[in-house]
């Protein structure tokens, strides 16, 4: 008897040691599909357009806010995500709408003003990091829809993971992107600004597309 305990320990460890391998393959993949989707290089066009005056100290407050909110908001809809939606009554696509009309207003605004708006018209960094840069911007529709599917098909501990690793990725950029964009210069910021609103609009248009697009089909219009 004490021979087939061991042996039964000893098939219990090998189907732990292949089943790493196979959960470390999905992590990897989720969180390669969570970083295209929520796509922390796109949003610093828009993110640069608020924070290229601003002092230390508010930069700090922004990568802190970036930080904390972006993992949070991924874990919370992880976990819970469809049933938030459901309680509030919010279908994704007009989620996605709503998205990208607000993102449209950004691209307007930033296109009139000629550039990025100096940080004087913005007091505090909560008043445009959670939206629109974090969500819809980060953590929108599609990033949403995907965390609301991984956990369908995944171990939750995996999507967790994969969740908190693509966040990571996400702070890393953002971070590190902004010194580079200072030193461009308030000329240069002038000519990209109009470019940067053009961008803005190209994604905020992209997003109520996708979401009329879909709402059509779900109507089985031929």
């Amino acid at each position: 008897m004490t021979v087939l305990r061991e042996l039964v320990k000893g098939f219990k460890l090998i189907g732990v040691l292949f089943a790493v391998p196979g959960a470390l393959v999905n992590i990897l993949s989720m969180t390669g599909q969570l970083i295209a989707i929520l796509n922390p290089i796109g949003a610093i066009p828009t993110l640069s357009i608020y924070i290229i005056n601003m002092e230390q100290e508010q930069l700090r407050r922004v990568y802190r806010l970036v930080g904390i909110s972006v993992p949070l908001l991924m874990v919370i809809f992880a976990v819970g995500g469809r049933y938030i939606l459901q309680a509030f009554g919010v279908n994704l696509d007009a989620f996605r709408i709503a998205g990208g009309v607000l993102l449209m207003g950004v691209a307007m605004e930033t296109l009139m003003a000629g550039g990025p708006r100096a940080v004087g018209t913005v007091k505090e960094p909560e008043e445009f990091v959670l939206v629109p840069v974090v969500t819809p911007l980060l953590v929108g529709p599609g990033t949403i829809t995907e965390l609301i599917l991984f956990s369908a098909l995944y171990p939750i501990y995996e999507v967790l993971i994969a969740a908190l690793l693509s966040s990571a990725f996400t702070y890393i950029v953002i971070r590190f992107s902004q010194p580079l964009l200072r030193k461009l210069g308030s000329n240069t910021l002038k000519v990209l600004g109009r470019f940067m609103s053009l961008i803005i609009a190209a994604l905020a248009i992209g997003m109520i597309l996708t979401g009329v697009t879909n709402y059509i089909e779900s109507l089985h219009i031929v």
